[in-house]
């Protein structure tokens, strides 16, 4: 039998409320309420996590869940979202499950990056608190339904090894599938996420170079973004407890700016210093690095460098 699209529409509806009655006759703990404001989506409570749902809404439920996450991953604006999401997670997120079987995501950024920190908890709730030293601020979240939408939007698209124990940790928790990461793409956000979190854009003055760079203490996750965006990976310190993915040839970092992160840009105070790296080049080029502090050149030189520090700033 054919139906119409509103022939269709009318069947879904009515199977929504078939279902709701039924519930509502058999499970007394869920209310007509619950259910028929989540349906109408004006809660957003998930009424498989009610008490006392039955088997049959929960099946629905999720029926209609994973329909609703499907149509919305297959969005490439939210895909974009998610990569930038599992950057910033790959960087300077944690996991972590307590002895109760909690679950809990944190992310550590500094205050001037907290714009990062609030885009996450738009998304998913969480809260965003000064560290006690007021050197940091922490994102925090652990109720489940924000878990839940984590796991959802990030699995497949964690690179670092060790998120990826983490995260695997709690998609058995969940008894959640793990997909296996995606290959990294050089359109893909999550390089734009992970500098946001331990990425850095700085210049030297004797060599008249531009440095992008991230930071990791392994150098696995730094050894995967090589083949994709070039650059160099090698040890910052002596004792190899931490490296660095270093891009510093002009034309490869004026390639990444224009092609990558001008569309892909990072939310962190960060982004406002890739707008200045062509006009450091530039100076670079008339002289004005190497020209006296009180000379016309020296002074403009003086004054892109305040431009520079200024980006610090969180209020910039």
């Amino acid at each position: 039998m054919l139906f119409s699209t509103k022939g269709k529409r009318f069947l879904g509806v009515s199977l929504v409320f078939l279902v709701i009655i039924y519930s509502v006759l058999s499970n007394p703990q869920v209310t007509n309420a619950q259910l028929i404001l989540y349906y109408l989506n004006i809660i957003n409570e998930d009424p498989s996590m009610l008490v006392g749902t039955s088997e049959t809404v929960r099946m629905f439920s999720t029926c209609l869940c994973s329909k609703n996450g499907h149509n919305k991953g297959n969005d490439d604006t939210d895909l974009k979202v998610r990569q930038w999401i599992a950057g910033v997670i790959d960087g300077d997120g944690n996991f972590y499950i307590s002895k109760k079987g909690y679950v809990e995501l944190s992310v550590v950024m500094e205050p001037r990056d907290i714009a990062c920190l609030y885009k996450i908890k738009q998304r998913y709730g969480g809260s965003v608190k000064a560290t006690s030293h007021a050197k940091a601020v922490r994102f925090r979240l652990h109720h489940m339904a924000g878990i839940q939408q984590v796991i959802k939007d990030v699995n497949g698209l964690i690179q670092n090894p060790v998120r990826l124990l983490q995260f695997q940790k709690v998609c058995n928790l969940y008894n959640v599938e793990t997909i296996p990461s995606v290959e990294l793409k050089y359109d893909s956000a999550y390089l734009s996420g992970l500098f946001d979190t331990d990425g850095s854009v700085y210049f030297n003055k004797q060599s008249m170079q531009v440095f992008i760079t991230v930071t990791q203490k392994g150098r696995e996750l730094l050894d995967i973004l090589v083949p994709v965006y070039g650059g160099v990976v090698r040890s910052s310190n002596k004792n190899a407890t931490a490296f660095k993915w270093t891009v510093s040839k002009k034309i490869d970092v004026i390639n990444l700016i224009d092609n990558y992160f001008h569309w892909n840009n990072c939310v962190s105070a960060k982004n406002k210093k890739f707008g200045l790296v062509k006009h450091f080049y530039y100076l670079s080029s008339i002289g004005a690095l190497k020209a006296p502090e009180d000379s016309v050149l020296g002074r403009s030189f003086i004054s892109f460098v305040k431009r520079w520090e200024t980006t610090n700033n969180l209020d910039s």
